[in-house]
C-alpha cells in the first residue's frame, strides 16, 4: 500500500489527467451520458467543472490535516465498500477520493443511473504508479462482490431504499456483524436568506435549479424576511435566464400541474414556471420540481431544519455574520450550494475522519 505522502501526489496526478481536455476515455463518457439521456450537457460540465476547482493539493492536504490522517493512523487494511448514488452526475466522487485517500481498499457499486463517468476517474487512478497494483475494484452489479465482507459501507440514496440494499448486503456475504455502516438519507438543503439583492436571487435560482433540483445540497426550501410575492418578478427573469444556459433536464409529471391548480384554487401564493413551482408554505415534500417559501428569520430556519432532522443537509445563508442556532457546522455560503468544496461534510460528517476511526 502506497503511503500518504503517494497517495496525494498520485490523486493529484490522477485527477489533473481525468480531467485533461485531450481525455479520450473521458469525452466518450460524457458523450454517452449525453448521447443516452442520462444527464444534460450543462449538468455534466457543471460537475467536472466543479471537480476541477474543488481539487489542488491545498484542499486536499487542508483535507488531510482537518481529518488528522497519516501513515500511523489511516485506514489500511480496510475493505469499503462505495455504494455510490446516480441521482446527479459524479455525486460519488467524493467518496470514492475520501475513501482511497485514506488508505482503505476501495471497492466501487457504480449507480445505473450514472454508469460512465466515475470509472473514467478510477481508471486513471489505477494508471499511476502508486495504484497500479492495488486491488481497486468497481462493477455495476453488487453480486459481483459476492463474499467481500467489507469492513465499511458508503451508502446515500433514499431512506425508503435502505432496507433492500442491506438485504442485498446480507445476501452476497458482503457484510458482516462488524461490519460499521455510514448511511446517508438527506435530500434537500434550505436557504435561509437576508437580503433580496439580485445577486442573492442569482445564487438561489443556481442552488435550487441546477440539477433540476436533485442532490441532497439542492436547495428546496427558502426561509426569507419578505414574501414569495415581494420577489417573485425578479426570481422568474433569473430562472428563465438561467434555464437559457442550462435547461431542464427532465421534466415534471402531471401532479405538478395538478398542484398548481389546487393552489390557485385555494389562493396560496406560488410562482408557476411550467416545469417548477415555487409555493409559500404547505411544507409536504412529496414531489419533485417544487421549492417551499416560509417568511422568517434565522430562529425559523433552525427550527425547520430541526424538524426536518436527518432528511435535511445544508443551510446557505448570504451573510457570513448570520448564525443558524444549533447549525454551525451545517452551514454554508449559499453560492457555493452546487460547488461544494473537496472537504465539505455531509450531514456533518467528516468521511475520512469516519473512515479512520470506524
Amino acid at each position: 500500500m502506497a503511503d500518504l505522502e503517494q497517495r496525494i501526489d498520485a490523486l493529484l496526478e490522477a485527477t489533473e489527467n481525468w480531467l485533461n481536455k485531450d481525455n479520450d476515455y473521458l469525452s466518450v463518457a460524457y458523450d454517452q451520458t449525453v448521447r443516452e439521456d442520462y444527464f444534460s450537457f450543462e449538468d455534466v460540465k457543471h460537475a467536472l467543472l466543479s471537480i476541477k476547482n474543488a481539487v489542488n493539493e491545498s484542499s486536499i492536504r487542508g483535507w488531510v490535516d482537518r481529518a488528522e490522517l497519516s501513515d500511523e493512523s489511516d485506514a489500511s487494511g480496510n475493505n469499503v465498500l462505495c455504494l455510490h448514488a446516480g441521482n446527479i452526475p459524479l455525486v460519488g466522487f467524493q467518496n470514492a477520493l475520501a475513501t482511497i485517500l485514506s488508505g482503505a481498499t476501495y471497492y466501487g457499486k457504480i449507480s445505473r443511473k450514472d454508469p460512465y463517468l466515475l470509472p473514467t476517474f478510477l481508471n486513471e487512478v489505477k494508471k499511476t504508479d502508486a495504484f497500479s497494483s492495488v486491488d481497486l475494484q468497481w462493477v455495476h452489479n453488487l453480486e459481483h462482490f459476492e463474499g467481500l465482507k467489507s469492513d465499511a459501507v458508503l451508502f446515500a440514496g433514499s431512506e425508503r431504499s435502505v432496507p433492500g440494499v442491506k438485504h442485498s448486503i446480507q445476501k452476497y456475504n458482503i457484510a458482516n456483524r462488524n461490519t460499521k455502516y455510514l448511511i446517508r438519507t438527506a435530500h434537500f438543503s434550505m436557504a435561509c436568506l437576508d437580503d433580496p439583492s439580485p445577486e442573492t436571487i442569482n445564487n438561489l435560482v443556481e442552488g435550487i435549479f441546477r440539477y433540476g433540483g436533485k442532490g441532497c445540497r439542492s436547495v428546496a426550501l427558502v426561509v426569507a424576511p419578505f414574501g414569495l410575492d415581494e420577489i417573485s418578478n425578479e426570481l422568474e427573469e433569473s430562472v428563465h435566464s438561467f434555464w437559457e444556459e442550462s435547461p431542464q433536464h427532465k421534466k415534471p409529471g402531471p401532479k405538478l400541474k395538478h398542484r398548481q391548480a389546487y393552489n390557485k384554487a385555494v389562493e396560496q401564493t406560488q410562482l408557476w414556471l411550467e416545469d417548477f413551482l415555487i409555493q409559500e408554505g404547505g411544507l409536504e415534500f412529496d414531489q419533485d420540481f417544487i421549492c417551499y417559501w416560509i417568511e422568517g428569520d434565522k430562529h425559523q430556519a433552525a427550527e425547520l431544519a430541526e424538524q426536518f432532522g436527518e432528511q435535511h443537509q445544508s443551510i446557505y445563508i448570504t451573510n457570513p455574520d448570520t448564525k443558524i442556532p444549533g447549525f454551525g457546522d451545517r452551514t454554508e455560503h449559499l453560492e457555493n450550494a452546487q460547488q461544494p468544496p473537496i472537504n465539505w461534510k455531509p450531514d456533518g460528517v467528516d468521511t475520512i475522519e469516519w473512515l479512520i476511526n470506524c
